[in-house]
């Protein structure tokens, strides 16, 4: 086929004649040189095909019809990846803290919010798959119009900060322009407003945050399913396999630029430019700092829409994809398999609606495979912990360690990378070195599974927290501590404090103050950026001269004195708990390929592609959307202390930092115990075919290059299966 008919061997024809080539009922016009033989593949003599031309609608100027091959739909797909996952799980996940405290949410809010990115990809995946897959449609439009939906989201997650009051750090933070409202004076006393609106209500901007998590899940939806393929069917078949990995490679990238760039707009204050931060005396290691959470939302809106313009321009059809991808060298598998492959019969589309009804019985087969399921429920238990501390871990760190939130974003940003790619490419690299049988792999996934399970006892490490007083210790020896949280006592019932916002102090005795004005004090003095409070009643001058003595402080204070800052930390955990932490990671992304490896490999060829999607949905329903929800409750459960405003709870003030690492331990273990022991009645109940030993796969049917990726489905459509091939795969075999 697409031969020039020539009237005889080796005759020539003229330049002005085109011969003509068969593809199906087409005719294809193209230039030939003065011998007769084809020249290469060069532009067409006849008026080009609309349907092959870049622009937009009408406009589709000359200049931009050299840009539409697979190298630019490459780049521009990597970088649809990359915004993507900087988007979701970078900006999204660090600014958890900030927006919590910004808008008194709860950590289970939160986790809600977190959840509608999946919610939404879950309910959007098959019709988007099923439309975009049509005859006729354009899936570059599909990918175009979706990330201009997915920078409508980033655009809808900041508006809150510009609809909202603006937050006021003077009146929170510093009181330099009233000091008496922060410090003991009787005549001073202030009174909760609640006929205005508290800072309670605030809490309805979640309904605009799940909004904005559901524009992104509708809008990167496309990029996973109809991206994949068209990427797939625009380059050679023998390339396909290193386009895709490099899409992959971006979209693993996405979420470590996410986190240190959203680190870096953290270190800004949230009014900035209109405040500036100094003038307030306040600092990113500040208790009340906030930093500007809504800024990368912003960038990624506009680079999601300069992602969006060029993708819109492509056509549906690259030019030359058909020649390009199927007119392989003599001798290779993708010629064999294109000459052998016998027509499309003309029934094809009843034999579909056959097939369709078939669906139920493959559906119900699938379900009585007991190492399939098996292998899906263990994957919605990875998904609950991937998810939940993708969503989380940057809150634990930051409570556990007294770190700032840019901190501990930087921080996962370059764990992040050696554990999800050096995890994924160790779990394939195993299987690929040692030639695993199904059998093996999931042996393998047991052992890893363990291997995840040990590792989760890396949570035990913690950091105490400072005592603060009326919540964990009584401000006398004379209070009982079962009538805590008490924030009032006898030294400071007469100082007006209620109503006083949450400014913490540490005292000379390393005791935490909810406020100066908690903690009795009646003077104020100022040191360059520092803040001291002086003649506190409620600090026992006898006992804090010895504490004082083993505090790190820098400034030195009175005998009755606080500082406006944190207590210094004396724990010096963090290094230890952030390389057990990345080998948990480490462990938990190795088996992340072999898992898909043995899902593929433990069902029937012709019912791979419909494991995949089952699977798929089993893991979002019953794994990444519960899973923040669920490990924002069990933060909640550790809060000491809860911010209050006309008697509605909002945020959490501070955590008790045992509980938390006791209460992720558990969740965490329970999950891996549970997910090993499916791994385990996987490997258990596994049958292999009749005809099928624990041979490596990949030279069961003959001698072929092996490959970590070898059992991933060949679906184009008009192959089919050769028995030269363990698994059909051109994308990866061919390589």
């Amino acid at each position: 086929l697409d031969r020039p008919f020539n009237s005889a061997s080796g005759g020539s024809s003229s330049p002005s004649t085109a011969p003509v080539s068969l593809a199906g009922s087409r005719l294809n016009l193209r230039e030939y040189g003065p011998q007769g033989r084809r020249g290469g593949l060069t532009r067409q003599v006849s008026r080009e095909d609309p349907a092959t031309e870049c622009g937009w609608l009408c406009l589709r100027p000359s200049c931009l019809q050299h840009a539409r091959t697979s190298g630019w739909l490459l780049f521009w797909l990597c970088w649809a990846a990359a915004v993507q996952g900087m988007v979701v799980n970078g900006f999204v996940n660090i600014c958890i803290t900030t927006i919590e405290k910004r808008y008194n949410l709860r950590s289970k809010d939160t986790g809600i919010v977190a959840g509608s990115y999946d919610m939404a990809s879950v309910v959007c995946s098959v019709p988007v798959s099923y439309f975009g897959s049509k005859r006729g449609s354009s899936k570059a439009r599909w990918l175009g119009v979706g990330m201009l939906i997915m920078g409508v989201g980033s655009f809808v997650f900041a508006l809150p900060h510009f609809v909202s009051p603006a937050y006021d750090g003077s009146s929170k933070e510093s009181f330099r322009h009233n000091s008496s409202t922060i410090t003991c004076s009787p005549e001073a006393s202030i009174s909760e407003t609640c006929d205005m609106v508290p800072d309670g209500g605030l809490s309805k901007f979640r309904h605009i945050f799940v909004m904005a998590q559901v524009l992104h899940g509708v809008g990167a939806t496309p990029l996973y399913t109809l991206g994949v393929t068209f990427l797939d069917e625009s380059v050679p078949v023998r390339m396909s396999s290193l386009y895709l990995g490099v899409f992959y490679a971006m979209a693993v990238v996405g979420p470590a630029i996410g986190y240190v760039m959203g680190g870096q707009f953290l270190n800004i204050y949230i009014n900035s430019p209109q405040e500036d931060p100094a003038t307030l005396g306040l600092d990113p290691s500040s208790e009340r700092w906030l930093g500007g959470w809504w800024m990368g939302f912003i960038v990624s809106g506009f680079a999601c829409i300069l992602a969006a313009c060029p993708l819109l321009a492509f056509p549906a059809v690259l030019p030359g994809t058909k020649e390009d991808r199927f007119d392989e060298p003599k001798g290779s598998v993708t010629g064999k398999r294109l000459t052998t492959t016998p027509p499309r019969p003309a029934s094809a589309g009843v034999t579909g609606f056959k097939e369709l009804n078939d669906f139920p019985s493959a559906t119900r087969a699938l379900l009585s495979n007991v190492t399939f399921v098996a292998l899906s429920l263990a994957g919605a238990l990875e998904g609950i912990l991937l998810s939940g501390f993708a969503t989380f871990v940057p809150k634990f760190i930051e409570s556990q360690f007294s770190v700032a939130a840019s901190f501990s974003a930087l921080v996962l940003g370059f764990i992040a990378v050696p554990a999800g790619g050096g995890g994924t490419m160790l779990g394939g690299w195993i299987i690929k070195r040692y030639e695993l049988c199904c059998s093996s792999v999931l042996k393998l996934l047991f052992s890893g599974s363990v291997l995840c399970l040990l590792s989760c006892f890396s949570l035990l490490i913690y950091c105490p927290n400072h005592q603060f007083a009326g919540v964990d210790v009584p401000y006398d020896q004379t209070s009982s501590p079962a009538l805590l949280p008490d924030l009032y006592a006898p030294c400071n019932s007469k100082c007006g404090c209620n109503g006083v916002s949450y400014s913490p102090v540490c005292g000379a005795n390393n005791v935490v103050y909810y406020s100066p004005c908690h903690a009795g004090c009646t003077e104020r003095h100022e040191f360059g950026q520092k803040e001291i409070y002086s003649n506190c009643s409620c600090i026992n001058p006898y006992t804090s001269i010895e504490l004082m003595q083993q505090s790190k402080l820098t400034v030195e204070l009175p005998v009755q004195g606080v500082l406006r800052a944190k207590c210094p930390s004396t724990c010096n955990m963090m290094p230890y708990f952030l390389f057990m932490f990345l080998l948990m990671m480490l462990f938990t992304f190795s088996i992340s390929l072999p898992a898909l490896s043995g899902t593929l490999r433990c069902v029937e060829e012709q019912r791979r592609s419909l494991a995949l999607g089952v699977q798929w949905i089993i893991v979002r329903l019953l794994g990444t959307i519960p899973g923040p929800i669920l490990f924002g409750s069990v933060i909640d459960l550790s809060c000491r202390l809860w911010q209050k405003t006309c008697n509605v709870e909002g945020s959490c003030l501070t955590y008790s930092n045992f509980e938390m690492s006791r209460y992720m331990l558990a969740i965490s273990f329970t999950a891996k115990t549970f997910s090993t022991a499916m791994f385990l009645v996987a490997w258990w109940f596994f049958r292999p075919p009749k005809d099928e030993s624990c041979t490596p796969l990949d030279t069961i049917h003959g001698s072929i290059p092996s490959s970590p990726l070898s059992t991933v489905p060949q679906i184009m459509d008009g192959f089919e299966p050769s028995t030269s091939l363990a698994y059909d795969n051109l994308a990866v075999e061919v390589t």
